[in-house]
């Protein structure tokens, strides 16, 4: 194992430690200890215990932080960094998660380039969110990132599009703001991006379907209608 080069480690669409192109097989303990500092940042030990094995008591969720702690650092050298009362990954570690919340925090590009930088940041961020967080794990923890990650990810495609839009580039939009309506199929205004896409490219037959999917899912999951704001823009685009 290469002790100075990086350390990978994937949450996204999979978990998979490994340094130098080569996977590091670790156990189940071991694995949510590296994903819950990845998630979360530094903490201390007490917390990692309670975050990690809540139905354990105190003394064995000790114990189970420690094995894990002995196992990685066997493991996966430098994963790792004790920090008094408190454990960190090391610095050598790079997360692919850490990747994605700094595209979703990153302003559109501007200037003359920006079609293109916009772009390539787009596909970033489209297999970013789409592989989405550790799919398959059921903690309690990593159901609450799932779903704030996952909104995360609707309200920046949503901006994405509109910004593709207002660049003349109605096919990245179509991409973007199908990826926010599939990631979260009930949210209106994710579908309204959806809508206007495909009116910009002149498919006014998929901007109806569309709408009817919505309205048959919101029928079907609440009972409830969509508002005139989504059936109007169908409505002006077939009057014009």
């Amino acid at each position: 194992m290469d002790d100075d080069g990086a350390i990978e480690l994937e949450l996204l669409g999979r978990w998979r430690a490994g340094t130098g192109g080569h996977a590091v097989a670790v156990g189940p303990r071991q694995q949510r200890l590296l994903a819950a500092l990845a998630v979360h940042g530094e903490r201390s030990r007490r917390f990692l215990e309670g975050l990690l094995w809540p139905e354990d008591d105190e003394a064995h969720a000790r114990g189970s932080l420690r094995a894990a702690v002995f196992a990685l650092t066997r493991r996966l050298p430098g994963a790792l960094e004790c920090r008094g009362a408190g454990l960190a990954l090391g610095p050598r570690v790079v997360v692919d998660l850490h990747g994605l919340r700094r595209e979703l925090e990153e302003p559109a590009p501007e200037g003359p380039d920006a079609g293109r930088r916009a772009a390539a940041a787009d596909r970033r961020l489209l297999a970013g969110c789409r592989a989405g967080l550790l799919p398959g794990w059921y903690d309690d923890w990593v159901l609450e990132e799932q779903e704030r990650l996952g909104q995360q990810c609707v309200v920046v495609l949503e901006r994405r599009a509109g910004q593709a839009l207002a660049l003349d580039d109605p096919y990245r939009a179509l991409l973007l703001a199908s990826a926010a309506r599939d990631l979260d199929p009930l949210r209106e205004s994710a579908v309204r991006a959806l809508v206007r896409a495909h009116l910009a490219l002149g498919n006014e037959a998929a901007a109806e379907r569309a709408c009817r999917e919505h309205a048959d899912a919101l029928a079907r999951e609440l009972g409830a209608a969509p508002s005139p704001r989504l059936t109007g823009l169908v409505r002006t685009a077939r009057g014009a």
